[in-house]
């Protein structure tokens, strides 16, 4: 058996995921019944539908910056007409027709946009989009921590008088004073506690056994303590969550996706983060929710592995014979529970090997 065979061996999935979840969305709330594929890995080509925004001020400033992160969207609406070529078309004409007659102007703007449909790239990667929330007035960047690295993620708390603290050792390190102020009066002002953080932490890298930090600031909007270098220094990714879809082969693509991006810009998985990460939102928030995020992040290091298996010159192709199961690997919902039987093949040189799998 050759390594590819014992990669999908040893890493495939025994049983479905099937389970009722709630798709949250600005327009309305749905359930969703979400059934998994045979396999992690979407069994299909991976393609990009081009639809590049002209050079202008609203969306597209050609501002050339390296990326450090992809950073996962969802768009957060359910509308079944708000497909990907729907938002990808948004951008490029930065504007979108609410109702008949009612245009509305669109400033945001993102790489790519994701959907059962397709992919579509509508900002060139290494430049600056206006997705993360976080602005453009600074960079990705690192300071000294002055703290020994002893893990490579370290536990991330704040001291009484407001400094990160790393593994317990306090670090030079200050964190945003906690202030808010609207029409000239101060909301709140004190100094930041570890229940500020988001959820996602804060850069933290290791560099020559030492602990180095991002920039951080207080993002006003959701109350808690975000990083910069959004908008910036990360590629956009805003996944559908339209009406009548499934949900489960859009996060399918996106994973296909995001491993393309980090193979494509010497990134690792530990850079894939949410919207969160950058603005306290409760971005993407169906994933969120749902507590799916860690199995997505599973899903792109199996497409990134396969990947890599494909560079090598290696073919895969998935053979089953279940009408519970499409050609690409997503399950269907059926009444049948008996366990379904695939095959797995690969070739490579002109030999071909195979091996039968089963999941329940």
């Amino acid at each position: 058996m050759n390594k590819v065979l014992e990669f999908f061996v040893n890493n495939s999935s025994k049983e479905l995921i099937k389970k009722e979840i709630r798709v949250y969305g600005w327009q309305n709330e749905y359930d969703h019944l979400l059934i998994s594929s045979v396999s992690k890995y979407l069994f299909e080509e991976f393609k990009l539908n081009e639809n590049i925004v002209p050079v202008n001020e609203t969306n597209r400033p050609y501002r050339i910056k390296p990326k450090q992160y992809v950073t996962v969207h969802d768009t957060g609406d359910s509308s079944p007409l708000h497909t990907a070529k729907f938002w990808s078309e948004a951008v490029f004409n930065q504007s979108w027709e609410h109702k008949p007659g009612e245009v509305v102007p669109y400033a945001c703007s993102y790489q790519y946009v994701v959907d059962n449909e397709g992919i579509y790239h509508n900002v060139p990667d290494e430049e600056v989009a206006y997705h993360a929330g976080d602005g453009t007035k600074f960079d990705y960047v690192l300071y000294p921590s002055g703290v020994d690295a002893t893990t490579d993620k370290p536990v991330i708390t704040i001291s009484e008088d407001g400094f990160y603290v790393l593994n317990g050792t306090k670090s030079l390190v200050k964190a945003p004073r906690i202030y808010n102020e609207r029409d000239g009066k101060v909301l709140v002002d004190r100094v930041a506690t570890t229940e500020d953080l988001n959820d996602q932490s804060i850069l933290c890298k290791v560099v020559d056994g030492k602990y180095f930090l991002g920039e951080t600031y207080y993002s006003a909007g959701y109350k808690l303590i975000a990083n910069r270098g959004g908008n910036n220094n990360s590629i956009g990714i805003e996944s559908c969550i339209t009406a009548n879809t499934d949900i489960y082969l859009t996060w399918q693509k996106t994973a296909k996706l995001v491993a393309y991006l980090l193979d494509k810009n010497n990134l690792t998985i530990n850079d894939v983060v949410q919207h969160h990460y950058f603005s306290g939102k409760n971005c993407p928030q169906t994933i969120r929710m749902n507590g799916m995020w860690e199995h997505f992040l599973e899903l792109v290091k199996f497409e990134l592995q396969i990947r890599r298996f494909e560079q090598e010159g290696y073919k895969i192709e998935l053979v089953v014979n279940d009408k519970r199961v499409l050609s690409n690997g997503r399950v269907l919902d059926s009444d049948d529970v008996s366990p379904i039987k695939y095959v797995v093949r690969t070739t490579k040189d002109g030999v071909s090997e195979e091996v039968e799998l089963e999941i329940k």
